[in-house]
């Protein structure tokens, strides 16, 4: 869902670096359909292996017919298949069912389709032929890793147009507030340089929240 208050990818992402954590995702991950304001979801983790032989991909039609609302999805295991796991359709189907965004640790396709859709989704990279009967769902909401970063089946995922990131279930709601701080800074430097500030100055407003924050 798309919240006011939700800070930027890259003011979250800092926060976590800060306290010594993990949890960005871009890259490998990069908007196919970015989000145009920061949108926020809780994980739904779906396992995609590459293998001749499986119950395929069919499985999640049964999950894009349920309730998604609120959920983000994070499709890993991908990469290997050479070929597009997602695209038009499926986009189709997650926004119907209320889903917020997916994340595709893999390859996708119908980007201009998708674009007019309006759905988030962010991938590896485009491939305009399909999976072929090689790509086979495996699990459903458990732990997955994407770019080594693990993510459990309701761990927040926000996402915006400059990428994504995950917040552990745990600490999200601590790690949102010290990013709204410091993305209120970042915005008091801003504001300052365009008021004739040297750069030299204006940074003081971001190395405050930086100290205070760094662990």
């Amino acid at each position: 869902m798309t919240c006011s208050g939700v800070p930027p990818v890259s003011a979250i992402a800092d926060v976590l670096a800060l306290w010594g954590d993990d949890g960005w995702l871009t890259p490998p991950l990069h908007p196919v359909v970015g989000a145009p304001v920061p949108t926020i979801g809780r994980a739904l983790t779906i396992t995609i292996t590459f293998a001749p032989t499986g119950p395929g991909l069919e499985p999640i039609f049964e999950l894009l017919s349920g309730d998604l609302t609120g959920r983000m999805l994070v499709l890993a295991g991908a990469a290997a298949v050479p070929g597009a796991v997602w695209g038009e359709l499926l986009t189709r189907a997650a926004r119907q069912r209320g889903a917020s965004g997916v994340l595709v640790d893999g390859w996708v396709r119908d980007r201009p389709e998708m674009t007019a859709i309006g759905f988030p989704v962010y991938a590896i990279g485009e491939h305009v032929v399909g999976p072929n009967g090689q790509a086979q769902l495996t699990h459903i909401d458990t732990t997955v890793t994407v770019n080594e970063v693990c993510v459990a089946a309701d761990d927040v995922i926000v996402v915006d147009a400059g990428g994504c990131v995950r917040l552990r279930a745990a600490t999200a709601d601590a790690v949102l507030h010290a990013a709204r701080r410091y993305s209120t800074a970042e915005d008091l430097v801003a504001r300052s340089l365009a008021e004739g500030e040297p750069l030299a100055r204006a940074y003081r407003h971001k190395k405050s929240i930086v100290d205070e924050l760094r662990r």
